[in-house]
């Protein structure tokens, strides 16, 4: 793959720069971060912070929502990766198609995580009566 410089050098000075203000402004923030807070239901990783770690099914559930991260951020990585191969293809037939296959190949990978997560929460609610995340929807209105 031919790296073009002046397609490099647009696409990668605003990243640069965004990510130089994006530090001084996180940097005025809180200098407190807690990972899990018990008295505010609305942390960051509050799914992970609420397991309980005697019981075997909650370590499950745990491991099995952290595999879901993984598998989604592994996936999006691809996309990425695909998108980016796409930019860089310079016009060759050969490279498009790579791309195109890599991008597809992460919808697919994203299509089976999410059905599969969706299918394990079913059999875990129908058989044990207990679902592995209690997900809700944002609300627009309260």
């Amino acid at each position: 793959m031919k790296l073009n410089i002046k397609k490099a050098a647009a696409i990668l000075t605003p990243a640069i720069s965004y990510l130089a203000l994006t530090g001084s402004a996180l940097a005025s923030g809180s200098t407190s971060f807690n990972f899990c807070n018990p008295t505010d239901p609305n942390t960051p990783f509050n799914v992970l912070c609420k397991q309980n770690a005697g019981s075997l099914g909650s370590i499950v559930f745990g491991v099995i929502v952290l595999l879901f991260i993984i598998a989604v951020i592994v996936a999006l990585v691809f996309l990425i990766w695909g998108g980016l191969k796409w930019i860089f293809s310079g016009g060759d037939k050969a490279a498009v198609e790579s791309a195109r296959n890599t991008i597809i190949a992460a919808i697919i990978g994203l299509v089976i995580v999410f059905s599969a997560f969706f299918l394990l929460n079913l059999i875990t609610q129908i058989l044990i009566g207990q679902t592995i995340t209690n997900l809700t929807l944002p609300t627009i209105f309260k």
